[in-house]
């Protein structure tokens, strides 16, 4: 007896053809044994049989598009099949196993496995939103209103929910199953990660004087961004990361770049933007402060510098 697995885009078990015996024949045309609804394979595309050293065989019949194995470019007339490795024929993939094909142990079930998941969501959630309240509680100068706080929570819990529902909605079409928690993990991951760059970055730039995480946070955000994107992707379906990896990478230089000159114009019309935009308490001040006459001892250097360069200008030049 020998089993023909129709499988999907994802290599995953769309179909399963019992045969009674070991010469079949797979096609597009009802006189087969297996019926292919594929546009690209022909009526009757390849024999399956049982050659003189008793391994499975899938030999062409003469087709217009050949067989090929698994993801190889290189057109095969005959193929020795193992039952592990699939072979395409048209735009469909097949893999063909027989009755005694030694399968996978059982996977040992328990509370304690389907729990784990769901607890990590939970934990990445609170911190998720912890941090977030935080960062609000630290920028707090008015009264205390109730909605100052509940807000962003909502907001926040929509657009986790939100983004982690659309791709869960794309798995559900393209691979059949919608996989909600291994997205939401995926999820709230990335997003924690957002918000902890974000305040580590204004935190650094306000106790050290250091402004370069807050002037390049929009490179960081965009990096876990497509991050995310690319494991969302592998959950939808494992074929040809690389390829994802490649798009995913393209899209990022794209966004990164784009953005690079959006603030470069932004410094050019405006001047220098404040990059501290989160009010935090003195003592997270690491740096020390300038006393008045360091700070009046700089106005005096620069203001011989300027008058240096109005000296030194040509009668043509603009004064500033």
């Amino acid at each position: 007896m020998i089993w023909v697995e129709i499988l999907s885009r994802n290599q995953e078990i769309a179909a399963r053809v019992r045969l009674p015996a070991a010469d079949a024949r797979i096609g597009r045309g009802y006189s087969n044994d297996v019926i292919l609804d594929d546009p690209y394979v022909a009526a009757e595309h390849v024999r399956l049989f049982r050659d003189e050293a008793g391994q499975l065989v899938v030999e062409d019949l003469g087709s217009a598009n050949g067989v090929y194995m698994n993801g190889s470019p290189q057109r095969l007339t005959r193929i020795v099949v193992d039952g592990k490795q699939p072979i395409r024929i048209g735009q469909t993939f097949l893999r063909i196993r027989e009755a005694n094909f030694a399968v996978e142990p059982e996977r040992v079930g328990g509370h304690e496995m389907t729990r784990l998941p769901i607890i990590l969501a939970a934990i990445l959630g609170g911190l998720l939103l912890g941090v977030d309240e935080i960062k609000i509680w630290l920028g707090q100068t008015a009264e205390v209103q109730p909605t100052t706080y509940l807000g962003p929570l909502v907001a926040m819990g929509v657009t986790v929910l939100g983004w982690a529902g659309i791709w869960a909605l794309l798995s559900r079409i393209f691979s059949g199953s919608s996989r909600f928690l291994r997205n939401l993990l995926i999820t709230l991951a990335g997003g924690l990660a957002m918000i902890l760059y974000g305040w580590i970055a204004q935190f650094v730039a306000y106790a050290l004087t250091w402004s370069a995480p807050a002037t390049y946070s929009f490179a960081a955000l965009w990096s876990i961004g497509a991050v995310m994107c690319f494991f969302h992707l592998a959950k939808i379906g494992p074929p040809r990361p690389w390829l994802k990896g490649a798009i995913i990478a393209v899209l990022l230089v794209v966004a990164l770049t784009t953005q690079s000159l959006q603030l470069s114009e932004a410094y050019f019309r405006s001047g220098r933007q404040n990059l501290t935009r989160l009010l935090m308490p003195p003592s997270f001040r690491i740096a020390p402060l300038s006393d008045e006459a360091t700070f009046f001892g700089e106005i005096a250097k620069l203001k011989v510098k300027h008058d240096d360069d109005r000296t030194k200008a040509r009668p043509d030049d603009p004064i500033p």
